[in-house]
């Protein structure tokens, strides 16, 4: 039986520091105030990938197992 999820090619972890996570968050909105009001498509992905940054949480030292 395979569980469906809403991200059809998979998820994928990035560990960064507190400054690069700024980093990528200004980047990103850069983009967007420059290039990505004709793209609907892509306006809505560089949306999406600012609002879990914003979510972003740090980890804690214990390894995390899904079940």
């Amino acid at each position: 039986m395979t569980v469906a999820t809403p991200y059809s090619c998979g998820m994928y972890a990035v560990h960064l520091t507190e400054a690069e996570l700024e980093t990528a968050r200004h980047a990103l909105q850069a983009y967007l105030l420059a290039f990505g009001h004709d793209e609907a498509e892509t306006v809505g992905q560089i949306k999406c990938v600012i609002a879990k940054l914003h979510a972003a949480q740090t980890e804690d030292d214990d390894p995390r197992v899904s079940a």
